[in-house]
């Protein structure tokens, strides 16, 4: 269960209504890894063997799925213990990004902001930020969580059990693109980030020299391009 019904109060126009309410739900995992604790993660009861694999990636701690050889997880126990493995050879990673590749048009962009907005999770609780990976106006992926950068650890995640050609993808995210957030977009190695939200000084100079193309204020029929322009089509 992803949510929980609440009976609440409720203030509108001068009076008081008692109503249900649907609340995200969050849990929370001890991460043990290679039998020792590691860290406690908050997040919601979705997709948790994405958030653990995108998170040790994005930390730094493996370089692909392969390293990983055993995950367990009990929600019911709040614990979840990875397993480490050494390779004999060099593991998949995503590939370095191409400064022009892929061409991306504005109807695209639009397209899939659109389709983040629309996100049912968010529209019954507004407690979660939400993600997409998508090839062109293709989603191939969705996800959601009430933490931003456990969106984040569930696309890189989903991108390595995957093995998808990431220069070759975008990533819709609601979130806004400060500095912490395009350093982990970045090595996730997808080009075109698109947001409704706006970017800090610090995410646009990140972008700009690790070659993202930086949408944001994407919503309606509008967009604002911070960076690496020259990845749209003519």
């Amino acid at each position: 269960m992803v949510t929980s019904t609440y009976q609440i109060h409720r203030y509108v126009s001068g009076t008081w209504q008692e109503s249900p309410d649907q609340v995200a739900a969050e849990k929370v995992l001890d991460l043990y890894l290679d039998g020792a604790f590691l860290k406690k993660i908050h997040f919601l009861p979705r997709e948790p063997e994405l958030l653990l694999l995108g998170h040790l990636f994005l930390e730094g701690l493996i370089r692909s799925r392969e390293e990983i050889a055993e995950v367990e997880i009990d929600i019911e126990k709040n614990a979840a213990r990875v397993t480490r493995r050494a390779l004999k050879e060099s593991p998949w990673q995503p590939a370095s990004l191409d400064q022009t590749q892929p061409k991306i048009s504005p109807a695209a962009v639009l397209k899939l902001a659109a389709a983040l907005a629309a996100n049912p999770l968010f529209r019954q609780t507004g407690a979660v930020h939400c993600g997409l990976i998508a090839a062109q106006e293709e989603i191939l992926f969705g996800t959601e969580d009430t933490g931003r950068f456990n969106v984040l650890d569930k696309l890189a995640g989903y991108i390595l059990r995957e093995k998808l050609s990431a220069p070759d993808l975008t990533i819709t995210f609601s979130g806004r693109l400060t500095g912490e957030i395009v350093s982990r977009l970045a090595k996730i190695k997808v080009p075109v980030v698109i947001s409704p939200a706006a970017p800090t000084t610090q995410g646009i100079a990140i972008a700009t020299a690790a070659g993202l193309t930086l949408i944001g204020f994407a919503r309606d029929d509008r967009f604002n391009v911070y960076t690496h322009a020259q990845r749209f089509e003519p």
